[in-house]
């Protein structure tokens, strides 16, 4: 008579795995709904955190089963080993931003000007209980200067409102960034009232919304423009901020090389100002009505 083996199976290995892919199932449908504006950015980060939070339990219940089928040879390595890697892959989402998280200042507000920063006005209307203030915090002043000591005012010889006028199209435009306006304001040289623009970003895979606010300040000679990035929530941005400050000054600087040295901006682009299109005009027909005399002539 031939002997059968019997293998018990290990009761928390089927367990792992369950509770690992539902904690995949919950964070995909958060960020999903987060990204599609369908869930709030509150609930989508308690969730996600409740979907690592069971990962981390399916994680513990691989690595017990494993153990116990290495030492006691019992069943269920299959179920173990995926609840293993599902959890692990979804831990390593986190653990790949934990260099960037150490090494950048905790901060959510970035500002050219962090003596006095552009004031946010209907981005505070449009925020929900237990957003971050707008209200620029001081401390943030030191960490930007030690994490970005290059970001700062940009003074452009150009007049303020040829600059207004370059950046609203940079901003709001096709082949521009691509954000969102909320408010605009055009400067006022005479009054010596700055123009400002407000606009809202959001992160590419999550979907997590920015504000940002434009200040164009100066007048026909000199203009002093000043942006300030904040996010939402969360009290660590992950150099974000910083990434689209740098992005915008960068953006500013091409447009402004394209416009050339003389130009004043429209709203579609750039354009010749009158008295250059006029003499621009004469000294293209001269030489067209010369040779039309000249044409009658030989006629």
């Amino acid at each position: 008579m031939i002997g059968r083996t019997t293998y018990i199976n290990e009761p928390y290995a089927p367990w792992s795995q369950r509770v690992s892919l539902f904690a995949l199932v919950l964070i995909v449908i958060a960020a999903l709904l987060h990204r599609v504006s369908v869930m709030s950015t509150p609930v989508a980060l308690n969730l996600m955190g409740a979907g690592l939070m069971l990962a981390a339990l399916g994680l513990c219940l691989g690595i017990y089963s494993a153990s116990s089928i290495w030492f006691r040879g019992r069943a269920g390595a299959w179920s173990c080993a995926w609840g293993i890697l599902i959890a692990s892959g979804l831990w390593l989402w986190p653990a790949a931003m934990a260099p960037t998280y150490l090494s950048l200042p905790n901060m959510y507000d970035i500002s050219t000007n962090t003596a006095q920063p552009p004031a946010f006005v209907v981005a505070g209307k449009q925020r929900s209980p237990g957003a971050n203030a707008t209200a620029y915090n001081p401390a943030f002043a030191a960490l930007q200067a030690r994490a970005y000591p290059d970001l700062h005012t940009l003074r452009i010889p150009r007049s303020a409102e040829e600059v207004y006028e370059l950046t609203l199209d940079l901003v709001r435009g096709r082949r521009g960034l691509g954000w969102k306006v909320m408010a605009e304001e055009a400067p006022q040289t005479r009054q010596s009232k700055p123009g400002l623009i407000e606009a809202t970003d959001r992160t590419m895979i999550l979907g997590f919304t920015d504000d940002i606010v434009i200040r164009i300040a100066g007048d026909d000679s000199e203009a002093r423009v000043d942006i300030r990035s904040q996010s939402r929530y969360g009290g660590h941005d992950f150099g974000t901020n910083a990434a689209r400050v740098r992005r915008f000054v960068r953006d500013l600087s091409t447009r402004l090389d394209a416009a050339g040295p003389v130009g004043m901006s429209s709203r579609g682009g750039v354009r010749i100002n009158r008295a250059d299109a006029r003499n621009a005009a004469i000294a293209i027909k001269r030489p067209l009505d010369r040779k039309s005399e000249k044409a009658g002539r030989e006629r």
